[in-house]
């Protein structure tokens, strides 16, 4: 079987590569392979340490020398995304009113994000993220930030604000230059507030996690537990635990199963949700072999005894490379809620990734959003239409 291409050309420069994967306690690369790229291992193996995998951050070497240079263990990068969309319907998509994609043409989603990195020790590291956002009017927050304890050379501890280990993409959503969409499926990742939104992954969570790999094989795999809470723009979410496990097959096939369950307080929208139990699964599998791109996601959500809340979304892509071109065909569902709140909605489109230089990548995606009952992820009360055409496009850089 010939080896898989990776979906974007690295952004790191060739002699950080191998060690930023060996930070994280996974496999030794095989002498002789040459890296083409970031592989599906990779970005796991970035992701856990809670690395952005399209960033890049360079780790220092042996930090445990006594004539180590203390600005030697400090390394910083970053990324950028500008995003454009617009429809033929004046109900605003994806946000609220004034916020989300509508006839006017929005540029939410445009962000900046600074990473850095401390290797204190051999064994301590301390990593985090300034992130700023148009959707924020470009408020810049902490958007994760903790430290992590090398336990054995299989197993971390990490404590502090942490990027939600949920979805194939969910620790590195925000890195536009790692995956084909301009934005990354929005039936699973949207983050709107309840009761919007599929409600499926968050920001971060403030806790703790215990990150574990273990080769066997051309088998990687993958845990890690985790537990905390969430803090809301209109809420929380308390005695948050849950559970993520992956495989990864020769850097080819990547398999992924995240469970979590929460309790929900202090939502002012909708206080019959205060109390109840906020329980997901969400499934993926992603597959990159001989130019074939291929990503597929389900979650399910319950709310405890609101109906309202309960969904089953997915989507599924598939695309082809043609040398720095990355053609793809897209479709999401969204099922939730029940009798008078039930909400239908498909989202099917066409889409463009091309890799115009190395760390920089254009995209441009045409979908149609079939809106059958309720309103779907267009806003609260805005009516829109059965059919909406929305056309999008977008600028990734990492650096």
């Amino acid at each position: 079987m010939r080896r898989a291409r990776s979906l974007t050309r690295s952004p790191l420069p060739p002699d950080h590569e191998c060690v930023a994967a060996r930070g994280t306690g996974g496999r030794k690369r095989r002498k002789g392979k040459q890296r083409t790229g970031i592989t599906m291992r990779d970005k796991r193996h970035l992701s856990l340490a809670a690395v952005p995998l399209a960033i890049g951050l360079a780790i220092a070497g042996n930090t445990a020398r006594a004539d180590d240079n203390w600005s030697d263990r400090f390394s910083f990068s970053g990324f950028a995304s500008a995003n454009y969309h617009i429809t033929d319907d004046g109900a605003p998509y994806n946000g609220e009113s004034g916020n989300g994609h509508d006839s006017k043409g929005s540029f939410q989603g445009t962000r900046i994000g600074l990473n850095f990195r401390a290797d204190i020790s051999e064994r301590f590291n301390f990593a985090g993220q300034l992130f700023s956002t148009k959707d924020d009017e470009f408020g810049t927050h902490l958007d994760w930030g903790f430290g992590t304890l090398k336990l054995t050379d299989e197993l971390d501890f990490r404590a502090g604000r942490i990027k939600y280990p949920a979805g194939l993409v969910g620790e590195y959503v925000d890195v536009g230059y790692a995956y084909p969409w301009i934005s990354a499926p929005e039936v699973i990742y949207s983050e709107l507030g309840a009761p919007n939104g599929p409600q499926i992954t968050r920001e971060s969570y403030t806790g703790v996690g215990l990150v574990g790999n273990h080769n066997a094989g051309d088998w990687t795999f993958g845990g890690n537990l985790f537990g905390g809470e969430v803090d809301l723009s209109d809420g929380s979410v308390r005695k948050l635990r849950g559970i993520t496990v992956n495989a990864d097959w020769n850097d080819l096939v990547l398999l992924q199963g995240t469970w979590y369950k929460g309790e929900m307080n202090d939502i002012s929208a909708m206080p019959a949700m205060n109390g109840e139990d906020h329980e997901a699964w969400l499934l993926g599998a992603r597959v990159d072999w001989n130019n074939v791109v291929v990503y597929s996601e389900y979650g399910h959500v319950e709310m405890g005894r609101i109906d309202a809340m309960q969904s089953d979304n997915w989507y599924a892509t598939l695309g082809y490379r043609f040398g720095n071109l990355l053609p793809f065909i897209n479709y999401q569902s969204l099922d939730k809620g029940k009798d008078a709140s039930k909400s239908e909605q498909t989202i099917a489109g066409v889409g463009l990734r091309w890799d115009v230089m190395p760390r920089v990548a254009l995209k441009a995606e045409i979908n149609r959003i079939d809106t059958d009952k309720g309103e779907g992820l267009f806003a609260p009360g805005s009516q829109p239409g059965d059919e909406v055409m929305m056309y999008g496009f977008g600028l990734d850089t990492v650096f």
